[in-house]
């Protein structure tokens, strides 16, 4: 797996998140269906607290493709955040994951997120389900 290095523009966003729950959803030859719920804080261009839902194909070679659906709340205004991508488990048992983010927001000071798609990249550790991870502007 390849990061899009040439797709990377400022750094909108960080998040700093953990997994308050999962659930394994399918067990079969080709790999685990799981799904995780994260909560967690955003900071950068904007503050916002957010929740999600993402759901996990993990395979039998260690590697992963993901979809996560979420809610920001920065104050009283509301952003739904969508994305998808891929992931790796490390060695150390750390997960790498990257991928592609969109937003849709009715306030008007967040409105530039609707014109906004994000490239996402981030670490997670298997061992206190935590993540970090900076969305960036694509180019």
């Amino acid at each position: 797996m390849q990061s899009q290095q040439q797709t990377k523009g400022e750094v909108i966003a960080e998040l700093r998140g953990k997994t308050d729950s999962f659930s394994i959803k399918d067990i079969g030859a080709n790999g685990i269906k799981i799904e995780n719920n994260d909560v967690g804080q955003i900071t950068g261009k904007y503050q916002a607290n957010f929740m999600e839902t993402v759901s996990i194909h993990m395979k039998t070679d260690g590697t992963s493709e993901w979809e996560g659906k979420g809610i920001q709340m920065a104050g009283k205004d509301m952003v739904v955040a969508t994305g998808h991508g891929k992931s790796r488990t490390n060695a150390d048992g750390t997960i790498w994951f990257e991928g592609e983010q969109k937003y849709m927001t009715q306030s008007p000071s967040l409105s530039w997120l609707n014109n906004t798609k994000g490239w996402i990249e981030g670490t997670a550790s298997q061992a206190d389900q935590t993540f970090t991870a900076k969305v960036y502007a694509k180019k």
